[in-house]
């Protein structure tokens, strides 16, 4: 049962440590690669010609910071041909996990995820 308890814990730590995670999701026309360095924007570029390419997300525990769920971001629109992603929506819900066993009874965890959603572009 110690086995148990000890196993428990390290799920609910490795869950919390995990890398930050990110998705795409295609709306537009993609393009090659892009190798230099993706621009985060907070709002659409005024008088700036751009074509939408997707959607881009990410998650990560609370062990991230927000930095890192940016740079996974950046990362994953670039190989769909984004030069610059523009952050439109940030979410830190709470999050709770409960484990029950005979020795040691209910067990748990809470914290938060950070996620963060972008509208990858391609500046012209």
């Amino acid at each position: 049962m110690k086995y148990l308890k000890i196993t428990s814990l390290l799920i609910v730590f490795l869950t919390i440590q995990s890398c930050a995670t990110s998705k795409f999701t295609i709306t537009g026309n993609t393009f090659s690669p892009y190798n230099g360095p993706v621009k985060v924007l907070n709002s659409l570029p005024e008088n700036i010609e751009y074509e939408e390419i997707g959607l881009v997300s990410s998650t990560g525990g609370m062990a991230h910071e927000w930095t890192h769920l940016i740079s996974a971001m950046q990362k994953k629109a670039s190989k769909y041909g984004a030069n610059a992603i523009i952050i439109i929506r940030e979410d830190n819900p709470q999050f709770g996990m409960l484990t029950y066993n005979k020795q040691y009874g209910l067990t748990g965890a809470s914290g938060n995820w950070k996620s963060l959603t972008a509208m990858a572009i391609r500046i012209k």
